[in-house]
C-alpha cells in the first residue's frame, strides 16, 4: 500500500514500513530506479526505526510533470516529504542519484539530517559513467511484448549475470505499466531522465562536502556493470569524498556491484548499515 503525498507541486508515490519511536529512515532511489529497491534493507532498518521510501517524480508511480527534473528540485520534494511526515530530523538514505539528492539535502538543510547514508554516489559524474548505465536509460519508452520478456532483457545484462534474486524480479516489476501495443514498458519518463542527466552534468557536489554536518557512511561497490572494471565510484573518488566529509566512514562492499550494493542482500552492508543505525 503506497501513500500518495503533495510536495512542491507534485504527487508522489510513498512506502512506509512502521518502525519504533527511534527516528525516521528515508530512502531515495537512484537515477531511473523507484522505492522497492529498499526492500532488501528494510529489515535492518524496520521494526525499530520507520523507513519511508518514495518515487522520485518522473519515476514509477509519482507524477511526471514534463519538467522540473534537478537536484534543487528533488530538495524541495523531500523538504516536502519530510514536512507531510512531520519528520524534525531524518536519517538520509540514498542510492546513486538519490545520494546525490541526500548530499545536497545534507548541505543545505543540516537541521533537518540526523545522519546520511550514501550508497554509490553523491559525487560528480564521469562521462564514462553514462557509458555504464546506458542499458537502464535505453530500456525507457521500448515496449517488450510480455513482462517475462522485459525480465529475460535485463536478466541476460552482464551486470545481472549470476547475481539476479527475488529483490531484483520484485523492483523491476514494479517499474512496468501496459504498453500501447498490449506489450509492458518502463513507468520511468524519458524526458525526466534526459533533463536529469544534463542537469547533472552541470552540477558540481564536491563544493557540497565539507559542509555536510551529519555523521556519514559512505558504501562503495568495486565490481563493474558492462565490464569488469566500469564502476561507477572509484577507489579514488571514494577516498577523496569520505575525506571531504567532515565525519565520513567509508566501506566496499567486495563482490558487489552498482546495483546489488542495494539489491543483493550482501552481509557486510546489512549489518555495516545496522552498526551505523545504531550507534
Amino acid at each position: 500500500m503506497t501513500d500518495r503525498v503533495k510536495t512542491n507541486g507534485v504527487v508522489l508515490a510513498a512506502r512506509v514500513w512502521p518502525g519504533a519511536e527511534n527516528g525516521t529512515v528515508v530512502g531515495i532511489h537512484g537515477l531511473t530506479a523507484n522505492h522497492t529497491c529498499w526492500y532488501p534493507l528494510a529489515g535492518v532498518v524496520a521494526p525499530r526505526r520507520r523507513l519511508i521510501g518514495y518515487d522520485l517524480r518522473g519515476r514509477a508511480d509519482s507524477e511526471k510533470p514534463a519538467s522540473g527534473y534537478s537536484l534543487a528540485v528533488h530538495d524541495a520534494d523531500l523538504l516536502g516529504l519530510l514536512d507531510h511526515y512531520r519528520i524534525d530530523r531524518a536519517v538520509l538514505m540514498g542510492h546513486s542519484l538519490g545520494a546525490h539528492i541526500a548530499v545536497r539535502f545534507a548541505a543545505h538543510h543540516p537541521d533537518r539530517v540526523d545522519r546520511v547514508v550514501l550508497f554509490d554516489g553523491g559525487l560528480d559524474v564521469r562521462a564514462e559513467v553514462l557509458d555504464s548505465i546506458a542499458p537502464a536509460v535505453n530500456r525507457l519508452g521500448v515496449e517488450f511484448p510480455s513482462l517475462d520478456a522485459y525480465l529475460g532483457m535485463l536478466r541476460g545484462l552482464p551486470m545481472f549475470a549470476g547475481r539476479w534474486n527475488a529483490h531484483l524480479d520484485r523492483y523491476f516489476t514494479y517499474d512496468v505499466e501496459p504498453g500501447p501495443g498490449g506489450g509492458v514498458r518502463s513507468k520511468v519518463a524519458r524526458h525526466a531522465i534526459e533533463e536529469e542527466v544534463q542537469n547533472l552534468q552541470r552540477s558540481r557536489l564536491w563544493v557540497w562536502h565539507h559542509r555536510i554536518q551529519a555523521p556519514t557512511l559512505l558504501l562503495r561497490a568495486p565490481d563493474g556493470l558492462l565490464r569488469a572494471d566500469d564502476c561507477l565510484m572509484t577507489r579514488e573518488e571514494a577516498e577523496a569524498m569520505a575525506h571531504a566529509i567532515p565525519r565520513c566512514r567509508l566501506v566496499v562492499a567486495p563482490g558487489t556491484n552498482h546495483y546489488t550494493i542495494v539489491l543483493g542482500e550482501h552481509p557486510l552492508v546489512a549489518r555495516t548499515l545496522d552498526e551505523f543505525l545504531r550507534a
